[in-house]
């Protein structure tokens, strides 16, 4: 059974589609091979054919489309709370016979209807149930891990990427001299100035600027940390000091500890420095 604490039941459509496309495709190959439930008693004798193959086809399409519109139409409207283990239950169990139905329905049209059965119905449904849940609950286990293994990569990430704030970097300039080495997490924001660039740090919790010769564009390859991020063609950001974000009619708007004016991020950066608000902070206000 799905547990909220280990499982994921994801809502995303590519999920949908690929839990219908997948256990309808299991199902059918499953009853080409194995031919359980009664699907070819009428013929007990008959082994793999064209005609069989050909005939339970249909199951794809049937299977594909009961699935989809229990996932696509009906759980989004019924299905609102999924942390309710009794309601997930509930709806698995509904599935299950839902599907059951369909494939019991067909291969009775197939067979001429030939057990078309109360109690071979509860038979198949039962025995269907026992087959779609290989295929059911392994792809809601392929998503759960993959979610996880998401996750734990991207904390990996951030992780990561904070301790690197603690290493000194070396920023070095067009000259042999014109250089200076600064803990990353004292770094505030890097600003181009004609043929320089301002460098904005703390230091003994005293707010410095040092210039010197260099573009904005040699600043970045320098620094190997995804919280620097250039928010537009002026200016890059730590967002270790990031004190709000918000969105507006003039688009996404930083500000960062220490520094007055706000930072307007250009359009061609948005996505990225949102995508990196929400990995880091996940705190973006409309």
């Amino acid at each position: 059974m799905y547990f909220q604490n280990s499982l994921h039941y994801p809502k995303s459509r590519k999920f949908k589609v690929t839990l219908a496309l997948v256990s309808s495709v299991f199902i059918y190959l499953f009853l080409i091979f194995f031919q359980p439930f009664g699907v070819n008693n009428y013929q007990s004798s008959e082994n793999i054919s064209w005609e069989l193959a050909l005939g339970l086809i249909w199951i794809v399409p049937i299977l594909f489309l009961t699935i989809g519109f229990n996932e696509l139409i009906l759980r989004p409207k019924i299905l609102v709370n999924q942390k309710n283990k009794y309601k997930l239950a509930s709806w698995f169990i509904y599935c299950f016979i839902s599907v059951g139905t369909s494939s019991f329905l067909l291969y009775n049209y197939l067979g001429d209807f030939h057990d078309f059965y109360f109690s071979s119905y509860i038979k198949h449904i039962f025995e269907i149930s026992t087959v779609l849940i290989f295929p059911f609950f392994g792809t809601v286990f392929f998503y759960s891990y993959s979610r996880i293994t998401k996750n734990y990569q991207e904390a990996q990430s951030i992780t990561n990427s904070l301790a690197a704030l603690n290493e000194v970097i070396l920023l070095k300039g067009d000259y042999k001299a014109d250089q200076i080495a600064l803990r990353q997490n004292a770094i505030i924001c890097i600003i181009s100035e004609d043929n320089y660039v301002g460098i904005t740090f703390l230091e003994n919790n005293q707010v410095k600027k040092h210039l010197i010769r260099a573009t904005l564009s040699k600043m970045e390859g320098l620094i190997d940390n995804e919280l620097f991020v250039k928010c537009n063609r002026s200016i890059i950001c730590n967002l270790f000091h990031l004190e709000s974000i918000k969105k507006n009619a003039l688009g996404l708007i930083l500000k960062l500890r220490f520094i007055e004016k706000p930072i307007k991020v250009s359009g061609r950066n948005t996505s990225k420095v949102v995508q990196l608000v929400e990995k880091h902070f996940n705190t973006i206000s409309s």
